[in-house]
């Protein structure tokens, strides 16, 4: 299990492809994210609800018994690169494993929030890192301008690293970015030199939101779902990063 010092450390440091600087949330910050993302899914609906890990991109609510560390980019897309270790419940390998066994049945499904309802379409994608077990996907929301979230996360024992995009284009090296910035997060954990987040190349922005959700499952939906369900477009993955 790691320290949230050990955590923050782990993230710091790293750039997007666009040359922003990953800039770590204190510990207030991600609390005061974190509400505001538990606000949104209080209010949100998932259906069908086994859904909601993969709405919310398998980040939780709350950290219970562990720590979480969030770094986030400002810009047209925005990153998000979140680390979290805890000392119980499910490692998070196995975190994983049980969010991408519910893939089949939640390629579609709708989340209600605010009065308003989205459509998303979630499709898995084939990501690589070097962790024991990586999950990712992409997600598209319902509207006029398609927004899409794309999330990888990886875990290593205990450590889970959770890193996501949001833009209305993302692609290959959009993924490519994501897997980059957490190699370079497991080779810090593992006592080696990282090679400077732009090992990635891709250009855009995840939600503010998803980093407390580098918890684990349920931390994931909180970001994920607020960001399909808030404003549109990169705004919305920047709202619930705002208020935080």
């Amino acid at each position: 299990m790691y320290s949230e010092y050990e955590l923050r450390n782990l993230i710091s440091g790293m750039k997007d492809d666009d040359g922003n600087e990953l800039k770590l949330y204190s510990k207030d910050q991600v609390a005061q994210g974190s509400n505001i993302a538990n606000l949104l899914m209080s209010a949100a609906t998932v259906d069908p609800k086994d859904c909601k890990d993969i709405a919310t991109a398998g980040l939780l609510d709350k950290v219970e018994n562990g720590d979480v560390a969030v770094a986030l980019s400002e810009g047209q897309q925005p990153r998000s690169l979140s680390a979290q270790s805890g000392s119980g419940g499910p490692d998070a390998v196995k975190t994983l494993s049980d969010i991408s066994g519910k893939m089949d049945q939640c390629a579609k499904f709708s989340v209600s929030a605010l009065g308003q309802k989205y459509d998303v379409s979630s499709q898995e994608l084939k990501a690589d890192t070097d962790a024991e077990k990586t999950f990712a996907t992409v997600s598209t929301r319902s509207g006029d301008n398609q927004q899409k979230l794309m999330q990888v996360s990886a875990a290593k024992g205990r450590l889970l690293v959770v890193a996501t995009k949001s833009g209305t284009d993302l692609g290959d090296t959009d993924q490519k970015e994501l897997e980059g910035l957490i190699n370079d997060v497991l080779k810090k954990a593992e006592g080696g030199s990282a090679t400077s987040s732009p090992s990635s190349t891709s250009s855009s922005g995840s939600m503010g939101t998803s980093s407390p959700s580098s918890s684990s499952a349920s931390t994931a939906s909180s970001t994920s779902s607020a960001t399909m369900s808030s404003g549109s477009g990169a705004s919305s993955s920047a709202s619930p990063t705002a208020s935080r």
